[in-house]
């Protein structure tokens, strides 16, 4: 087998438009697992969240988790996080609060915002993480935290990252759903977080899959010996692939494993 891991991101790549992970995507994931490969969860959600979904679909590998800045081992130990330096995630809280922005920050399994909206049971429902409002958010004098989370409409959002790309140009900024803006420290990104996961098992560049559709996947796809983008990617994203698979809503992660790792 050529292939040894598979780098999967979760939201408009595994998870299908209606919310649902098939079953024949569950059981090409079983079956990858049990010929020796790592299936590797690779999300911009939380490691909690992300935890409880490995397990539901009876997964027991490594897992990337927060954008890359965390690594987990299959028994769900941090061996690898990456935190925004907290002088910076400061002022950009600051210049979230000028612009009037809905943004998150995470600590501890919890999210935390300044005021509850809409946009707070948007991410609840998908991330499972206990949210907690705290109206002196922009006032704490220290922030840390491995990413922060900006959410708003879509055309608002594209104007949001060219904004916030100039001005905080040592931060890794990019999207990971069409409403959702992730900022990172630029080592806590997929592409670093699956390099790290693959010298930590052994393995060579040439031996890795990495698959997704958004920028947020971006740099494990350039890392992967193979980087595959969904039928639905963004066609940035498309255009860096060495592979594009059927879409979300036809298993095209399914059709990856299948190809290249169980030879079917």
């Amino acid at each position: 087998m050529q292939y040894k891991l598979i780098a999967i991101d979760m939201d408009g790549t595994l998870i299908t438009s209606d919310k649902k992970i098939t079953e024949r995507s569950i059981k090409a994931m079983q079956e990858a697992e049990a010929a020796g490969a790592y299936v590797v969860l690779a999300s911009g959600r939380m490691a909690a969240n992300v935890q409880v979904l490995a397990q539901d679909l009876g997964l027991h590998s490594p897992a990337i988790c927060g954008g890359g800045s965390q690594v987990l081992d299959a028994d769900w130990n941090l061996i690898h996080t990456c935190y925004i330096q907290p002088e910076i995630a400061k002022q950009v809280l600051d210049v979230c609060k000028e612009m009037g922005l809905y943004v998150q920050i995470f600590e501890d399994g919890n999210f935390i915002f300044e005021k509850h909206t809409p946009s707070t049971d948007v991410y609840y429902g998908i991330s499972g993480l206990n949210p907690v409002e705290d109206p002196g958010l922009f006032e704490r004098e220290v922030i840390n935290t491995p990413k922060i989370l900006i959410i708003e409409e879509p055309e608002k959002l594209k104007e949001v990252q060219a904004i916030l790309t100039e001005r905080f140009p040592m931060l890794n900024i990019g999207r990971s759903r069409p409403t959702f803006l992730e900022l990172n420290n630029p080592e806590g990104n997929k592409g670093v977080a699956l390099r790290v996961l693959a010298e930590k098992l052994g393995l060579k560049q040439e031996e890795l899959i990495a698959i997704g559709d958004n920028q947020i996947d971006a740099p494990m796809i350039k890392y992967a010996g193979l980087g595959v983008a969904v039928g639905n990617a963004l066609d940035e994203i498309k255009e860096m692939a060495d592979y594009i698979s059927a879409d979300n809503d036809h298993e095209g992660v399914t059709e990856v494993i299948e190809k290249f790792i169980l030879g079917k």
